[in-house]
Parts: structure tokens; C-alpha cells; sequence
């Protein structure tokens, strides 16, 4: 009798490589050189406000602070689209940096960005990435 296979058996998930490692690398590079680490401090910190109405009121476009809540924004923004098209290994990235937080504390400032802007697409693969994050800690 031929062995059956369950339809929810899940497909062997690639192992991370060489060249995944040297992705993860080059992001924390990246981020360094931007100052992503001192930016996502100040989101961590007491300054930042989560709600985007509040934020705004205290910290305008243009301001320091804006600025500093716009890149992390923008860098998990990047990282989750690398995520997306499959250009970094997802075990190798969700054992690395911890998205579900950062998109917790964040995710009013990003889509009060998206709603303001009108534009759906703001933050799509960070919302993402945080999601699939999640769904794998379950």
C-alpha cells in the first residue's frame, strides 16, 4: 500500500546560505551607516508617540523626529522587500531581527503615513513581513 501524504504537510523550507548571511550582513551595514540603530532607540524610547495624529502634532514633516520614525520606517520597508522577492532567507531573518515588535510600536505611524499619503502600498511589505513573523512564532 502506497504511503499517503497529508495535503497540510508543509514543503522542506530552504536552509539559509553563504550568501543569505552575506545579505544579513550587508543590510546591518546599511543600516549602521544610516543610523537605523540610534533611530530605532528614539522609536523605543518615551519621545516616540505610536498614534500618528499625536505624533504629527509634536513631531511635524520636516522634524528630527519624523525623520528619525521615517527611517526605521523606511529601512523595514527595505528589508521586507527583499523578504518578499525571496532575496534573503526568511528562517535566517525572523531568527535575526524581531519584526513583530518593531511593527507593533510602529504600526501607527506607518499607516497614519499611508492613510495621509493616500497610498495603500506605504509599508505594504513591512505589514507583511511582520505577519508571516508572527504566524511563524505560532
Amino acid at each position: 500500500m502506497p504511503k499517503q501524504v497529508s495535503r497540510n504537510a508543509q514543503k522542506p523550507r530552504p536552509r539559509p546560505t553563504t550568501e543569505d548571511g552575506m545579505m544579513m550582513l550587508q543590510i546591518a551595514q546599511v543600516a549602521a551607516l544610516r543610523g537605523v540603530h540610534d533611530a530605532s532607540n528614539w522609536v523605543w524610547s518615551d519621545k516616540f508617540i505610536p498614534d500618528y495624529a499625536e505624533f504629527v502634532k509634536k513631531y511635524p514633516r520636516g522634524s528630527e523626529g519624523y525623520g528619525k520614525a521615517r527611517l526605521v520606517a523606511t529601512h523595514y520597508e527595505t528589508v521586507g522587500t527583499l523578504w518578499k522577492n525571496k532575496l534573503i532567507n526568511a528562517d535566517l531573518l525572523f531568527d535575526w531581527l524581531l519584526i513583530t515588535g518593531i511593527w507593533d510600536r510602529m504600526k501607527g505611524f506607518v499607516l497614519g503615513e499611508r492613510r495621509q499619503a493616500n497610498e495603500p502600498k506605504l509599508g505594504e511589505n513591512f505589514q507583511k513581513m511582520a505577519a508571516a513573523q508572527a504566524r511563524s512564532l505560532r
